[in-house]
């Protein structure tokens, strides 16, 4: 039976996505686990909340002013 060089890097390949694969299991494994079993206080949810809605906040008011600036645009080109 003849093997092909190019065989053995190709197996090699294979037996380093397996031990990568399973070490990202096991690791997202852990991270589950981990924060299965932690415990967060309501204050530090709360903080969250209230960052993201004031950056959607901000984002919403610069599509704002980026929609009035167009339609200054357009009004001073139709002149």
């Amino acid at each position: 039976m003849y093997l092909d060089p190019g065989f053995g890097g190709m197996i090699l390949q294979a037996i380093v996505a397996v031990v990568a694969m399973g070490g990202a299991i096991i690791y997202s494994l852990r991270r589950k686990i981990r924060n299965l079993f932690s415990r967060k206080s309501e204050d530090s949810g709360k903080k969250d909340v209230s960052a993201v809605s004031s950056a959607s906040k901000a984002s919403s008011r610069q599509a704002d002013s980026d929609d009035d600036a167009v339609d200054m645009l357009d009004d001073s080109q139709g002149e």
